[in-house]
Parts: structure tokens; sequence; C-alpha cells
């Protein structure tokens, strides 16, 4: 298996509060499928996401295991060359993928010159990120633009593991379903994916998920695939759709 969680558990003490955001959450990620993360807001998707991808905050405290290629990873050092071409992170908000101060071009062709196995250009088409933002700073993009061109970065080092945290937000219908296209195409290519997505209805429509999971509470609470979870007797399962 390409990326796994392992008995997870995740304790956040900000000095103000403190709270368990993932309570001993196993969760596989297999090759050439894509697997969807769902639950309502706050139950522990994105600190999920973030720790298959090594990006837990500074604040975060960890037991249990993430493995990639059936290995635990450990230390700093090792993510770094994970997350080089083996690990590709779509952060929730887009705009934080990118430094302030440079343009978003200038950012994604520093990034295939140091380790891109995809040109920006090809990148940026499978994303839907138009050529005329490139030379702009992050800041002057919209929410949309901002995340399709974070979708160009997370893909440009072609990882076999892509891990997507909302990656329509504030995409209409006809970008959305153009990146969930991009996303199926990948996976069929061979990667794992994992997304996480509020956007139920466009996951119904395009068909592109294999396989659902239901967190709560952090907390893995389902696993099946759309319509076995649609059907479920479980009202906060079946709520989703």
């Amino acid at each position: 298996m390409p990326a796994e969680l392992r008995e997870l558990t995740v304790h956040i003490d900000t000095g103000r509060w403190k709270e368990t955001v993932l309570d001993a959450v196993d969760l596989a990620v297999p090759d050439g499928k894509i697997t969807v993360l769902l639950g309502e807001s706050g139950c522990g998707k994105s600190i999920a996401a973030a720790a298959l991808a090594g990006v837990l905050p500074d604040t975060a405290r960890s037991t249990g295991e993430v493995r990639i290629d059936g290995e635990p990873v450990r230390g700093e050092r090792q993510w770094r060359r994970l997350r080089r071409g083996t690990v590709g992170l779509l952060p929730q908000a887009g705009v934080t993928a990118f430094h302030t101060e440079d343009t978003v071009g200038a950012q994604l062709r520093a990034l295939e010159e140091r380790y891109g196995r995809w040109s920006v250009a090809r990148a940026c088409a499978a994303a839907g990120y138009p050529d005329e933002s490139a030379e702009l700073l992050p800041a002057q993009h919209s929410g949309g633009q901002i995340q399709r061109a974070a979708l160009a970065a997370a893909l440009l080092p072609e990882p076999r593991v892509l891990v997507a945290d909302e990656p329509t937000a504030s995409l209409d219908a006809a970008a959305a379903y153009g990146v969930w296209v991009t996303l199926r195409r990948y996976a069929d290519a061979g990667a794992a994916v994992l997304v996480i997505t509020h956007d139920v209805p466009m996951l119904t429509a395009t068909k592109a998920a294999d396989r659902a999971v239901l967190m709560r509470a952090g907390r893995i609470v389902a696993t099946g695939d759309l319509a076995t979870l649609a059907a479920s007797d479980d009202p906060y399962a079946r709520g989703f759709f």
C-alpha cells in the first residue's frame, strides 16, 4: 500500500485549547484509485491529509504511524525527501502553497527547475490554470485561480501519492468538473489519490471516486463506495447524499 495511516492519534495543544483531533485512525490510499474523505467540518479530515503529507502543525503531537510504501516515516529529513516526488499536497487554502513576494509563474518555474517531472505548461493545463494569471502575485488571484495554481504546483513533481484538500473549492461547475477529470486521469495512470471534499453533488455527478471514507469526530465511521454510503441506514452517512 503506497500510503497509510495506522492507529494514528493526533493531539493539538495551542496553549489556549487542547483537543484530540484524530483518534486511532486507520486509512489506506491504494495505487490507481481515488479515495475520497468525507465528513462534517472540523472532524479531522485536513489533519489526516496533513499527516499523510508530513506537514502536521508544530502544535500537534501524534502516536501511531504514517507509512509510505509499507515503511513507517520518521523524521523531517525523510519527509523532505518524500515531498520531492513521492508525496504531493494541494492544501485547503491554495494560497499557502506559495510565498507572497513573487509571482505564481516564477514560483512554478522554480519548482520545475528543482524537481519537476512535468513541465509548467503541462501542469497548468491539467489544473486548468490560465496562462494570463501566471505573472500575478498570489494575493492578486481569486480563490479559484490560486487553487488551480496550487494543483499545478502539486502535479509538477509527478508524485506517486497525491493528497488534495478541497481541490474544487471556489470553482464554478465547469472548472470543478475539469479538476475531477484530471484527478481521475492521474489515478488511472497509477497514482494513489486522496481527495477531501464537501462537493458531494459534483463527486456523484463525475463518478470519479473509487471508494469513500467517512469521518466523524476524529474517527473513521464507514468505508465503501458512494452508492453503499448513500444507501446506508446511518443518518449521518446518508445525510451527505
